[in-house]
């Protein structure tokens, strides 16, 4: 790798207390993005990094870690798809969720590729992540709503054109063990209870916005693919 990123990367995490209100930046060694590829080999590296053994998975030592893979906001096919993994209050083990939708793109234009949440917040907060920072919102109005109005009321509050909010709603509130995370509406982070996680924290809503970008290393070699692709699928009447 000759001491570079692969690129689709940033070799960026963004990592934010919510107990302290604090945030910092942490710079990947190259080696990280070159072993560890895409969100699930990123993300799994950061719960081994972050989240100490014996972690309780709803106690303020357990780690939120949204993140995404290099193909992530491109034009390649299914690559929108953005990955959350934690220790799980359903299984006490490793894990992992995923979801489609446009909030994955959206968490790839802050510039950064993960972001590691941990503490717990003293009340319910919304979490605003850009490329210019980090601003913790008051969320005591959105506590108790369901999915749909608490998405609508996150977005209503950044007051951003074209960011996307994780929200969760009051079974994530009320910890219950295999609790969602929820995006555009229906977009769902379904799996191990990672809502229960981000309910323990007093988080009611991780908004994303931003303008980076991360350009391929082929541009026009992943054109070529995509319409390979494209015109595979159109050919293929399975």
């Amino acid at each position: 790798m000759g001491g570079e990123h692969m690129r689709g990367f940033y070799g960026r995490v963004l990592h934010v207390d919510l107990t302290e209100k604090s945030w910092r930046v942490e710079e990947l060694p190259a080696e990280v993005t070159a072993h560890y590829l895409g969100g699930k080999g990123l993300g799994t590296h950061l719960m081994l990094e972050h989240i100490p053994p014996g972690a309780d998975p709803l106690g303020p030592e357990n780690c939120l870690i949204f993140a995404v893979g290099p193909l992530t906001g491109t034009i390649m096919p299914g690559s929108n798809r953005i990955g959350a993994f934690a220790k799980s209050p359903l299984t006490d083990f490793y894990g992992e969720s995923y979801a489609g939708g446009s909030v994955g793109a959206a968490l790839k234009q802050t510039g950064y590729d993960a972001v590691v949440i941990r503490g717990r917040a003293e009340k319910p907060t919304l979490l605003e992540i850009s490329d210019r920072g980090v601003t913790f919102h008051d969320a005591a109005d959105l506590w108790g709503k369901d999915t749909y109005t608490a998405e609508d009321m996150a977005l209503a509050r950044v007051g951003v054109k074209g960011a996307q909010a994780a929200v969760i709603g009051p079974a994530g509130e009320n910890l219950v063990k295999y609790a969602c995370i929820e995006n555009n509406y229906w977009r769902s982070l379904g799996r191990v209870g990672m809502g229960a996680v981000m309910g323990a924290k007093k988080l009611k809503a991780v908004v994303f916005h931003g303008g980076a970008q991360c350009e391929p290393a082929d541009p026009a070699g992943l054109k070529e693919i995509v319409a390979k692709l494209a015109q595979k699928a159109k050919d293929n009447p399975g």
